[in-house]
């Protein structure tokens, strides 16, 4: 963890408040509204003072309500708490509207709001590194992933590579290809290859990209332009972009939202049954059947593979790390499927939410924790880079602290940011986000892969 850097302010105004905390899209931010906070990461010991400031950066005529949210979306009071909504008025300067000090473990998140649909949002969190997931790995967890892999390759992956013509100076230097690589059960694994042209044997390192959750959402599709980016980090890369439910490329927008409607409506949230028939094993030896096809390059150097996600695709890159030791570096951003039982640690659990209802439950320990990215963690020495989000509502901070604090690598950095909702920073903080977690991220990869 690194040390907090903070900001001594003026003494203000405390106001508190809690309820439950509304989902609520990037779209949404109320614009006229600055909140800053004295924490460079909004990570705080116990006992520290915590100050959050309010900005008007244009005429606003609407009143404006601050709530305070802790740990999610579930809120755990001590006897006498009461939720309240406290009206507002900031002045042009920033005004101190909210201080306090926690001697309690805890992540909060802070919203101003005008009506009910903008917010302006900034998040915090006391003594991380308390917390822990709520699943312990099951005593067969390995026994049950050796199995699923022996499974796997009881058959030997094959290859069906389609040329993709690159433009300009791209077309002289990188080769690219279309693949589709079978899998003995389920959709084969789809996406593209991009490499150096004229590489020399095991000259390059494996940059594997997985994808956020959804269907027909552009950001759920495998692209050439990400695995040509990969291809050119560090000094060369075999770059490899694929989408995690294995359907095809390159066919009309129809095709994938009757997907959406049809075949994989709600994938992620679909009833618990058993262990075989939970949508994420089949995702996550997709993943492991891709990285057997890489391994097999002549061009991989046979030293190095990072594998790189965001949301689902972060737990897709914690269970790929925990499958396979030939991963030795992990970056995940503010991941998904991870801490699956954070409700029994007082605490919103990890997305997909609705598998919240069983973390309790006998078949909900029965299933989840074999899927749960924290567990996963506990099983990979590759190096780790993860991200979390301050006021990201989907993945929430604790569970990815949690997942982080039980993590067995030797060489592991968690960076938080207090501006960053699940699908992105605010964006009077995008150059400070870009010039501190964002810089030191991609320092990470190139540093990887140099």
């Amino acid at each position: 963890m690194k040390t907090t850097r903070k900001t001594m302010l003026g003494i203000g105004l405390v106001l508190l408040g809690m309820c439950p905390l509304p989902m609520r899209a990037q779209s949404a931010l109320l614009k006229q509204v600055l909140l800053t906070i004295n924490s460079e990461d909004g990570v705080y010991a116990k006992g520290d003072t915590v100050k959050i400031y309010g900005q008007l950066t244009e005429p606003l005529d609407k009143p404006l309500t601050m709530t305070i949210y802790e740990d999610g979306k579930r809120m755990y009071r001590t006897t006498g708490e009461v939720p309240i909504s406290v009206p507002i008025e900031l002045g042009k300067e920033p005004k101190l509207i909210y201080t306090a000090v926690y001697q309690r473990t805890k992540a909060i998140m802070v919203s101003v709001s005008a009506g009910t649909a903008e917010a302006s949002m900034v998040g915090f969190i006391v003594a991380p590194e308390e917390l822990r997931p709520g699943f312990e790995v099951p005593a067969d967890f390995v026994r049950f992933w050796n199995d699923q892999k022996a499974r796997l390759r009881q058959t030997t992956p094959t290859a069906k590579l389609t040329t993709v013509k690159l433009k300009g100076e791209d077309a002289g230097k990188y080769q690219a290809y279309y693949v589709e690589i079978t899998m003995p059960e389920g959709n084969p694994v789809r996406g593209y290859l991009a490499m150096p042209k004229g590489a020399q044997p095991k000259s390059l390192p494996i940059y594997m990209r997985t994808r956020s959750a959804g269907v027909a959402g552009e950001w759920c599709h495998a692209r050439v332009e990400t695995a040509l980016e990969a291809a050119k980090r560090g000094n060369g890369a075999i770059g490899f972009d694929f989408n995690a439910h294995g359907y095809p490329e390159g066919l009309p927008n129809d095709y994938y939202v009757g997907l959406e409607n049809g075949e994989l409506k709600d994938y992620s949230t679909r009833p618990l049954v058993d262990r075989e028939s939970i949508y994420y094993r089949l995702m996550y030896l997709r993943e492991l059947r891709a990285l057997d096809y890489l391994c097999s390059l002549p061009e991989w150097d046979g030293r190095r593979a990072l594998v790189h996600g965001g949301s689902q695709g972060g737990g897709q890159a914690e269970a790929l790390a925990g499958l396979d030791e030939r991963i030795t570096a992990v970056v995940a951003t503010v991941p998904a499927m991870t801490d699956y039982g954070g409700i029994r640690q007082h605490r919103q659990s990890g997305w997909p939410a609705p598998y919240e209802k069983y973390a309790a439950t006998e078949l909900g320990e029965s299933i989840l924790p074999y899927i749960d990215g924290a567990m996963f963690l506990q099983f990979t020495k590759a190096r780790l880079f993860m991200i979390s989000g301050l006021i990201d509502e989907t993945c929430h901070a604790g569970c990815v602290h949690a997942a982080y604090n039980v993590a067995i690598s030797p060489d592991k950095q968690i960076h938080t940011f207090p501006y960053r909702w699940h699908s992105g920073t605010n964006a009077p903080h995008d150059q400070r986000w870009n010039a501190t977690v964002g810089k030191r991220c991609d320092e990470f990869i190139d540093e990887v892969l140099r």
